[in-house]
């Protein structure tokens, strides 16, 4: 039909409809365009009445929605008529033809595209109008449902139609590009991908980066910059310390998307709250030693950050012990007296303290003589604690006031704005005999200052102020030598003895919202713990167990809140990422139409000041994000670990892994996610990730649910989900290196920590799936793709070298236990010289010296070679091991008739506390001796009571909370130790033969064979309701904890445990009668 019939069949068409007044606006293919001013109405007509229409009437139902569009028109009326015409009717505007299309126009379109999940197939400019300078389509009739692939194709036709508009053969080269994004012209479509792919990212988190707005705080300096040229805020931060300002403020607005495709803002402004001046003439100073050198830095910055609000100090000092082995409660054997030195200079360069000083033993002479008119030349005490360098740095101090502090201390601040320091002066300047008053510890209310009267305490050794005056003029203080001519006491015992004959006196109290809390040593053994719980308690997150207490209570597991137990809950784990980037991902998570889900930003000890800028900006959405923050780098897998096992408590999460470098593609990524889990049921899924750095038109990462060990397994990719209880089911060792046998001395896995997890999670998986859309922007940079692809391919191996999982491995609850049926104990005594508290052998409460016979050994390494049992470990314990009389011949039998004539590969360890020079002597001559046997020397005490013991007669079956609890799990001991021999016979466990030598039903198995798996259940059935290993591993669902991790050692004999106890020690005695 030719056009001018067209367009008079069109119009009679549209006046039998009773459209009148029409105007005619233009024409296409198949259609005839009218309008009368205030509706436009596009006519379709078919070639033939034949052809099939119902296409384009899928088309344009899309616009039948009622939506806001930019680029398109509402349709208000679709028709189709008898005659099979299709008639639609939308709002005219006035316009302008468009003679070219910029990219702006296009990432525009397209990212509108992409919200209503529409793509145009037939998108040359004549199809396109401008309207107030926007873009839009008047030919709606070729748009289709949103694929990736289709998205990905009208990305490239777009990119080709705006960079070659001239190109004279613009046809073939854009159908040249249908799945072919190789073609020259092509080049730089993978860049242009991220424009669009980053605009949408952008245009999704408007509602969040709309409602931002600057809200100065009042009697606030601020300053404003840029993200292109903020310094360091951290090292800002220290800086603006000794100009009297402290940053108290970050307000962001304005947020731009930047031409690197992340968010970026020329107003980012931050407040001070200005300082009071230091009207008192106090100095802070530090004490640290070589033993500190791992935690130092964060350590000095901890403490001035907490302490420099809101009144500054005459300077910061730091005095260094000389010491540099041998050191009281001695927690590494990895101290650096020199590199201590050179952090601490490091400290003074940056501003961040004003001087240090090392002390120099060869001024011990002079001080011993000056502070207790005694004749020594040694600086520490015959306990071995510091008092030279301590003191020597009290005499270099020039102010009236010290505030003197061990390093260690863990400070927490309710309120910025308490003056503690003129609450401490204060109460020196009212009372002349008030020689310190010591700082407030976690008091759950502030109390008046006491302890004037007789003495009042003993220096605040750890953490007090000081009159230096009165302290100088109190001297020699009394002290005396031992027999090696060392001072018996040390500085603060003396004085403390001083005030009780003078009427001095050292004070406790005051305010509560200034307040510190001494870590433990066995703390520190593992950095990790302890500076976790120092980023806990400035960010005031402390668990109520520690009120009123000097020293750190409750276990880290205590201290990992707040916890999350949302339905769903992101995990982020990142270093050092870029403010710019950081934003991007913040602002694609918050803007999400799915809100039932929870944070957790880890932090691993980013050195770019990046933690300050993120602490304030989660601010109005604290409640939903738990932020941690190294102050140590570890392996990322093992920050992975803590986040979800620590600080996550419902194994019903959905569990969201996102990089902070990158992003959400969308607001509605979440709920997708949600919406799959609710109504198909999985318990995991991967989504598809564009990658910035490479683009294809068809998807490039099928995922192989049922190999996930090949590599094209795939299940590894972003965006990963998972619940919770999946994770929970991997064994921890999944994450480590095997190559140390001690579970604690393993390693963690340093890279691929997505291979670690995620290959057994899918193995465990009844119900993986796949997400139907990209929906993750994954940036990196790829000319670093092979950085460490050594420690890569190692890392992977150690993963794919892990036995497979199935969803039988699936733990819900408490994790059931099997014993080491490869490995075994050995109790070949129950005496012991030590006799610790929490003993789960009960050495101390239930003494015996019963033991095991040489021929006991002789018969179970006979029994062990019958049995062809090669055993992957033997742990010769007690009990105290070398208190046997015949130690040195039962260890020649293990050595000389088992592992060189039977089983040469097995690792012989022999356990004993090291506390006599005897015992120590011993084990050096086993070591030497017998060349399977190892040392365990980690096991060597000094005192009774251990602070990382668990309460062992604490019995699950006294607790209430333990009714229903299944005793035949056991716990982390059966696995990793093995099973038990003592005495009485076998056992699936030691503590169970040792807890069997008190109740006395003789359950031991005389014979190995009889150790059947049914016994050993049997045997942690009866015996795990009595053992408070069991109820004290519970936070871990029975797995192994880590020494640094335990709640401090206290004494708890249930009633249980009394009576047993008692029933016990009488009929021993009345044996011995």
């Amino acid at each position: 039909m030719e056009i001018a019939k067209k367009i008079i069949t069109a119009k009679k068409i549209l006046q039998d409809h009773g459209i009148a007044d029409l105007k005619y606006l233009g024409h296409g293919t198949k259609g005839i365009v009218f309008h009368n001013n205030t509706w436009v109405y596009k006519i379709i007509i078919p070639s033939c009445k034949s052809e099939d229409t119902s296409e384009i009437l899928s088309s344009l139902h899309f616009f039948l929605k009622k939506e806001t569009y930019l680029s398109f028109y509402q349709i208000e009326e679709l028709i189709k008529t008898n005659e099979g015409y299709i008639i639609q009717k939308y709002k005219y505007e006035e316009s302008e033809k468009v003679t070219e299309m910029s990219e702006h126009d296009i990432i525009m379109f397209l990212t509108e595209c992409w919200q209503k999940k529409i793509v145009v197939k037939d998108c040359k400019k004549e199809n396109f109008i401008r309207v107030n300078k926007q873009l839009k389509l008047i030919d709606m009739d070729s748009c289709v449902a949103y694929n990736d692939n289709l998205f990905l194709n009208a990305c490239a036709r777009l990119y080709l139609y705006t960079n070659f508009p001239n190109h004279p053969n613009i046809t073939k080269l854009q159908r040249s590009a249908i799945n072919n994004f190789e073609i020259k012209e092509l080049e730089d479509l993978r860049i242009f991908v991220n424009k669009v792919f980053a605009n949408i990212i952008y245009s999704e988190s408007a509602s969040e980066i709309t409602s931002l707005k600057f809200s100065p705080q009042k009697d606030f300096v601020y300053e404003q910059y840029s993200t292109k040229n903020l310094p360091n805020l951290e090292k800002l931060f220290f800086n603006k310390l000794k100009q009297c300002l402290y940053l108290c403020d970050i307000q962001i607005e304005d947020i731009q998307l930047s031409d690197s495709n992340t968010f970026e803002t020329r107003h980012l402004h931050i407040g001070y709250r200005k300082l009071l001046e230091d009207i008192h003439d106090i100095t802070l100073l530090i004490k640290t030693c070589a033993m500190d050198v791992a935690t130092i830095e964060q350590n000095v910055k901890h403490i001035v950050r907490q302490l420099s609000s809101p009144r500054t100090f005459k300077e910061i000092v730091i005095v260094i012990d000389s010491k540099q082995t041998n050191f009281l409660r001695q927690y590494t054997e990895k101290s650096n007296y020199n590199r201590t030195i050179e952090i601490i200079s490091q400290l003074q360069k940056d501003n961040i303290i004003d001087r240090f000083i090392i002390y120099d033993p060869q001024t011990n002479k002079r001080i011993n003589k000056d502070w207790f008119n005694i004749e020594s030349d040694f600086s520490h005490s015959s306990k071995n604690i510091p008092i030279a360098s301590q003191l020597y740095g009290f005499e270099n101090c020039t102010s009236k006031y010290i505030l003197q502090a061990d390093s260690d201390v863990l400070i927490g601040r309710k309120d910025l704005t308490h003056d503690f320091l003129s609450d401490m002066v204060t109460e020196l300047v009212k009372n002349e005999k008030v020689i310190s008053v010591g700082f407030n510890i976690y008091n759950s209310e502030s109390k008046p200052y006491f302890g004037f009267e007789n003495g009042g305490f003993v220096p605040e050794v750890r953490f007090g102020l000081i009159h230096k005056e009165r302290l100088l003029k109190l001297r020699p203080l009394p002290n005396s030598l031992n027999h090696a001519g060392i001072l018996n006491l040390s500085w603060y015992r003396s004085l403390e003895q001083h005030q009780k004959t003078t009427g001095y006196c050292s004070i406790r109290g005051g305010d509560n919202r200034t307040f510190y809390i001494h870590p433990q040593n066995y703390r520190k053994r593992s950095h990790y713990a302890w500076m976790l719980i120092l980023d806990r308690v400035e960010q005031l997150e402390i668990p109520p167990c520690q009120y009123n207490h000097f020293d750190c209570e409750g276990s880290f597991y205590d201290w990992c809140s707040p916890k999350r137990n949302e339905k769903m809950v992101i995990l982020s784990c990142f270093k050092n990422v870029s403010p710019e980037k950081f934003l991007r991902f913040w602002y694609s998570l918050i803007s999400q139409t799915y809100t039932d889900f929870g944070i957790i930003l880890y932090d691993d000890n980013s050195d770019n000041g990046i933690s300050t800028l993120i602490e304030h900006t989660i601010k109005s959405h604290k409640n939903k994000v738990t932020l941690i923050r190294n102050r140590n780098t570890q392996k990322k897998i093992k920050n992975i670990y803590l986040a979800l096992s620590k600080y996550c408590s419902n194994e019903d999460s959905i569990i969201v892994c996102v990089d902070a470098d990158d992003a959400l593609i969308g607001k509605h990524v979440l709920e997708d996610v949600y919406n799959v889990y609710l109504h198909r049921e999985v318990d995991m899924t991967c989504g598809r990730v564009h990658q910035t750095y490479r683009i294809q038109a068809h998807y490039r990462y099928p995922v192989d649910f049922v190999n996930p060990r090949t590599y094209e397994g795939n299940t590894w990719q972003h965006l990963k989900t998972f619940k919770k209880y999946l994770f929970d089911s991997i064994p921890v060792h999944y994450f480590k290196y095997d190559e140390q046998k001690k579970i604690s001395q393993r390693e963690w896995l340093e890279t691929c920590d997505d291979y670690a997890f995620m290959i057994p999670i899918t193995e465990m998986s009844k119900s993986p799936y796949q997400m139907e859309f990209i929906n993750y922007y994954y940036e990196r940079d790829y000319n670093k793709r092979n950085e460490n692809r050594t420690i890569k391919d190692k890392c992977i191996e150690e993963t794919l070298r892990k036995k497979p999982l199935t969803p039988s491995n699936v733990k819900r609850g408490r994790i059931a236990f099997n014993a080491n049926i490869n490995q075994i104990e050995i109790d070949i005594t129950f005496d012991c010289n030590l006799k610790c508290k929490g003993c789960n052998r009960s050495c101390g409460l239930a003494p015996s010296k019963e033991m095991m016979s040489v021929t006991d050994i002789v018969n179970f390494i006979q029994e062990s070679i019958n049995n062809n049992k090669k055993w992957k470990r033997i742990n010769i314990l007690g009990g105290e091991p070398t208190i046997h009389p015949n130690i040195i011949q039962i260890m020649e039998h293990l050595q000389n008739d088992y592992a060189d004539k039977f089983n040469p590969d097995v690792d012989i360890q022999f356990v004993s506390n090291g506390l006599t020079k005897k015992s120590r002597e011993i084990c050096d001559i086993i070591e030497k001796r017998f060349s399977n046997v190892q040392i365990d020397r980690e096991s060597y005490k000094t005192k009774n009571s251990i602070d990382y013991f668990s309460p062992f007669c604490d019995a699950p079956c006294d607790d209430p909370t333990f009714e229903n609890a299944d005793y035949s799990s056991a716990c982390w001991v059966a696995s990793c130790c093995g099973i038990g021999l003592n005495k009485n016979g076998y056992y699936g466990c030691s503590v169970c033969g040792g807890i069997d030598r008190i109740i006395g039903k003789n359950k031991g198995k005389k014979h190995l064979s009889e150790l059947t798996e049914e016994v050993i259940k049997e045997h942690f059935y009866m015996f795990c309701r009595y053992c408070g290993n069991f109820k004290h591993y519970a936070s871990s669902k029975g797995n192994f904890i880590p020494r640094c991790e335990k709640s401090p050692f206290r004494e708890i004999i249930s009633p249980t445990w009394k009576q047993l106890y008692l029933d016990y020690n009488k009929k021993q005695k009345a044996h011995e009668d």
